[in-house]
């Protein structure tokens, strides 16, 4: 029996009903799918970039950059393995203190290399928010720069719950409690110079360092002791480098249009 007639539908009405399934059919056939955009990660670089802040940022564009190498004189301080035991979860991984980390030939670790004079221009801070990670109980990074007024992510990947407190100098900046599966927070920075202090109430050996300046211009060694401040404009600068502990010093470097600057700094080990 025909199953038009059996709905009570006339055979014309059948028809053009079969017609328009037919047509929708090959226009959803035959329609270009567009690419879905899919936005980068929280302080993630953007696509092409060094990840560097001079890079990464919404900023002007230089001409040279400037690399060198921090390194630490004397017998490096020994790193005792930290007491996490007293929550199960940080307990599960050893982990010695990561104040001082020295690599081979005494490059130090962690050292914020920042321009302090000669920076002109007026710089914003980028669009992308730069990220601060709890994650096997401690923060990483240790220790980043932002440019003012940038804004920064905090996230909670541990299965834990951790209290981020920041400190400029001993004044409390903001003070919040995070729980595991918790939106990170959001928070903007708009204090040019200060080095603000992470510190976490439930876990005290939790430690880390944004230092916020008015420019792109800093970057932060690595294991090596190394460091590259990318698209410095032509020009002569006081290169300040900061480590937690050892304290600051500083050198002068020029950069021209055809050389990159080079400077080499040591700290004192105490």
């Amino acid at each position: 029996m025909n199953r038009s007639r059996s709905l009570g539908l006339a055979p014309c009405a059948h028809a053009l009903g079969v017609a328009l399934v037919a047509l929708l059919s090959h226009a959803a056939c035959t329609k270009k799918e567009e690419p879905v955009p899919v936005p980068p990660p929280p302080g993630a670089p953007a696509p092409g970039t060094s990840g560097t802040a001079a890079a990464a940022g919404d900023v002007k564009a230089g001409v040279n950059s400037i690399k060198g190498t921090v390194k630490l004189n004397g017998t490096a301080p020994e790193m005792k393995v930290l007491k996490r035991e007293a929550d199960p979860f940080c307990g599960r991984v050893a982990m010695k203190d990561e104040e001082v980390i020295v690599g081979p030939g005494g490059g130090l670790k962690n050292v914020l290399v920042r321009l302090t004079k000669g920076v002109t221009g007026s710089y914003p801070p980028p669009s992308t928010p730069a990220l601060i990670d709890q994650t096997d109980c401690m923060y990483r990074p240790r220790v980043q720069g932002i440019i003012a007024g940038q804004a920064i992510t905090i996230k909670n990947s541990d299965q834990t719950l951790h209290n981020v407190h920041t400190y400029k100098g001993a004044s409390t900046i903001f003070n919040q409690a995070e729980i595991p599966g918790m939106a990170p927070m959001v928070k903007q920075l708009d204090a040019a110079g200060q080095i603000v202090k992470f510190k976490c109430d439930v876990h005290p050996w939790m430690t880390g360092y944004v230092a916020v300046s008015p420019h792109p211009f800093f970057a932060v060694t690595g294991g090596d002791g190394g460091f590259t401040i990318a698209s410095v404009p032509a020009g002569t600068y006081t290169v300040e480098v900061w480590h937690e502990r050892f304290g600051t010093t500083t050198a002068e470097v020029t950069v021209s249009a055809d050389k990159p600057g080079a400077v080499d700094l040591a700290l004192t080990a105490r």
